[in-house]
């Protein structure tokens, strides 16, 4: 066939999917118009028709089938305005791909075009465009020209794909097409990856890769831990999965309710919040852990970010104090930790409980002895504060079983006082009512936990913390940082990140949780970050989900970090079916700044760079403050004149970022990003400490003051490494003084 011929059919096919879209478009507004009428009349219906008064309960039937039926009508009306959504956004881009598809056995090929959507002709029930998460479209990609297989419903499909063809379509106009013989051309890849950034994350449907692909189709696996280097996708791949599982969804028993997302920040939050409804989905709840905290305490306590955890260690007045407070840290996150606190509970209830007999009526009901003795049995396979309730409630039955015999006593006692002016029944209620009270609440006290301060009591006495820490591998400085912590807890609305991590630990083992009991699917992003501590947390409050882990050890700038991390996750939730994944190819950053940073980091052996050229980054030394903050306006002002429009600086900590945005206002529009405010848009020229900027991506990145004082440790090593990876296309390295050690070689 002649290029005019393909040509002319594809263009026919286009304007046929197109009148196609229009037609539905028509037909369904015209039907959401009709819909939202009969909604406002069902519900003026209702109110008409029925009482408002909850004491009627002739009509309270009534009232219930009017809601039932405008429930109904309200879920009709809500997947309507969906699917026209999906539809407008089809008119724009109704697809993608083309794969030519021959079924073995059959002689017929068949066009399958790709797209966001299914589109289906309502009259031939022929499917006219097919969802990239259709089993089908896993042949585009992860298969060349030839011979292929997929995974169907039914079973193990084969044949072979005689075409593969690529297309470009804005405003519902062809722009250009091509055919393929591999899996993504590398030219639609260069195309999107060379478009400037927006302030949110973009979908990857046109150019997902076969291993990534792999990734976001697992069905199989219970625990899919993927490593993944700066650049490679592994975000962006974990939220497509995402999709796929919803668009799954009636086979798993799936929706948007059972999915959750933990983030590092607020901000990387609202930097991926509009993947989801770009692909067609409802957006699925996001959680970091100190939202997670405070669900857990319901407000009482309060946390310290994260973010503010890293800016303590960082903005240390030493090398020893921040080493202090890593080591502080890295312990509370640790196995060993984990199994202290677990030892601290089982000591708890041996020796710290406060039982005491409970008397009534005279007589004890019962024994400090039988109440311990319940506690410590282990008949019973639950936690601690849920045993002791079962103890509380089995003291009021006792009470309330001797309850009319006291209440005589009582009452006898009120008769023989003389002159009195009391009614005799109510005042003996009144006195039994509250003796009671006072009963239950001295029950209370041995049978109510409060886990801030059993996990204070930890800490109390040095000399019990070590009895029980016994035979474990201890900091060297563990005095030090048990005086630390004492001091540290003195405040529960300010308890460190560290500390409240442990806490919910703690809190998760004595009175378990039931919470996030409909959640099937945690997707837990930035996996490097994290202890071990934060993955029992997990396994322990969902405990009926299967999990997707993605991180990179080489963005660890917490504590040390390496591979075995991975071996560890897959040890603590111990699934039947797991499986460890690395993407080692990078796609964010030009090929010139991806080499840079991977040469930075001395990665450059184990990472693949996807060869998109542009300029070269620069390291730009300035004498002074003074002519540094010009010359970063000089280069903003280049950027822009090149079209760039996200631009961002990077700088070290929270301190260094505010200096620079005060320096800097007067001369050209900036915007400051802290993390005491996510709200701030991701658009234009901003300014952010390098913590904040983890798994975000800006056209141009200006990294500020990259001296031999600012990093010069191993860890701040990884806190450049992040920073410059952030790019796109352009990068600048600005210092001051002595350029660090970690660039020397790079010039």
């Amino acid at each position: 066939m002649s290029d005019n011929s393909k040509y002319s059919e594809e263009i026919k096919y286009l304007d046929e999917i197109i009148n196609l879209l229009k037609q539905k478009l028509e037909y369904e507004k015209s039907q959401l118009e009709n819909q939202k009428s009969d909604l406002i009349e069902s519900r003026r219906e209702m109110w008409e028709n029925t009482t408002h008064s909850s004491a009627d309960f002739d009509k309270l039937t009534d009232l219930n089938q009017y809601l039932s039926a405008l429930q109904a009508q309200t879920f009709t009306y809500a997947e309507l305005a969906k699917r026209i959504s999906k539809h407008e956004k089809m008119i724009e881009s109704p697809y993608f791909a083309r794969i030519d598809f021959t079924e073995e056995g059959y002689d017929d090929t068949e066009k399958i075009y790709i797209g966001l959507f299914n589109l289906m002709d309502d009259k031939t029930h022929e499917i006219k465009v097919y969802d990239w998460r259709a089993p089908i479209s896993s042949i585009y990609y992860r298969n060349e020209v030839g011979p292929v297989e997929y995974k169907a419903p039914a079973g193990l499909i084969k044949g072979n794909v005689s075409l593969k063809r690529q297309f470009k379509i804005s405003k519902g106009k062809m722009e250009y097409f091509f055919d393929s013989n591999i899996n993504i051309l590398d030219e639609m890849l260069m195309v999107a990856l060379s478009k400037n950034m927006t302030s949110k994350m973009k979908t990857i449907v046109e150019t997902i890769q076969k291993q990534q692909d792999l990734i976001i189709r697992d069905l199989y696996n219970d625990l899919l831990v993927v490593q993944g280097v700066a650049g490679s996708g592994k975000s962006s791949v974990a939220l497509h999965r995402i999709a796929y599982l919803m668009y799954q969804g009636l086979n798993l028993k799936l929706s948007a309710n059972n999915i959750i997302v933990i983030s590092p920040n607020p901000l990387f939050s609202k930097y991926i919040s509009n993947v989801l409804p770009e692909l067609g989905e409802e957006n699925i709840n996001e959680y970091t852990f100190e939202n997670i905290f405070h669900k857990l305490f319901e407000n009482k306590l309060s946390m310290k970010t994260k973010s503010e955890n890293f800016e303590n260690i960082i903005t240390a007045e030493s090398e020893d104090q921040r080493n202090f407070l890593r080591t502080c840290d890295e312990f509370k996150g640790s196995f060993v930790f984990s199994k202290i606190i677990d030892r601290f509970i089982d000591y708890y209830e041996h020796k710290l409980i406060p039982f005491e007999d409970v008397y009534f009526n005279g007589k004890i009901i019962e024994k400090h002895e039988l109440s311990k003795a319940f506690l410590l049995s282990g008949k019973l396979d639950m936690p601690t504060g849920k045993k002791l309730k079962i103890i509380e409630s089995r003291i009021l039955e006792k009470v309330r079983e001797n309850r009319i015999e006291r209440r005589s006593k009582i009452e006898k006692a009120v008769n023989k006082l003389n002159n009195h002016e009391f009614e005799t029944a109510s005042f003996t209620r009144l006195l039994a009512a509250r003796e009671t009270q006072a009963l239950a609440e001295r029950v209370r006290k041995f049978t109510e936990l409060d886990s801030f301060e059993v996990y204070k009591k930890l800490f109390s006495d040095i000399n019990i913390f070590k009895k029980i820490s016994k035979n474990l591998d201890l900091p060297e400085s563990i005095d030090e940082i048990i005086s630390f912590t004492n001091k540290a807890l003195s405040d529960p609305y300010n308890i460190p990140y560290a500390d409240g991590t442990a806490l919910m630990y703690m809190n998760i083992k004595l009175e378990g949780c039931d919470l996030f009991s409909s959640i099937k699917q945690v997707v837990v992003d930035e996996a490097q970050d994290y202890y071990p501590i934060h993955y029992y947390i997990l396994k322990n409050l969902y405990r009926y989900a299967r999990f997707t882990i993605v991180g990179d050890v080489n963005q660890s700038v917490e504590k040390d970090s390496s591979f075995s991390l991975y071996d560890d996750i897959v040890s603590i939730f111990n699934f039947e079916k797991s499986n460890k994944v690395f993407l080692t190819k990078s796609y964010r950053s030009s090929y010139e700044i991806a080499r840079f940073s991977a040469k930075l980091l001395g990665d450059e052996n184990f990472t693949e760079f996807f060869k998109r050229n542009e300029e070269e980054p620069a390291l730009v030394k300035i004498n002074n403050s003074l002519r540094m903050q010009d010359e970063i306006v000089k280069t903003i002002e280049k950027y822009k004149s090149e079209g760039f429009s996200s631009i961002a600086m990077i700088c070290k900590n929270r301190k260094e970022a505010s200096d620079l945005y005060f320096k800097l206002s007067s001369k050209t529009k900036v915007k400051l990003i802290d993390y005491l405010d996510y709200d701030s848009v991701l658009e234009g020229t901003l300014i952010l400490p390098v913590y904040l900027a983890k798994g975000l991506e800006f056209d141009a990145v200006i990294v500020y003051e990259a001296n031999d004082k600012q990093y010069n440790t191993k860890y701040d090593k990884k806190l450049l490494y992040i920073a410059c990876t952030r790019a796109l296309h352009r990068l600048s390295v600005f210092y001051t003084g002595k350029m660090t050690r970690f660039l020397e070689d790079l010039r």
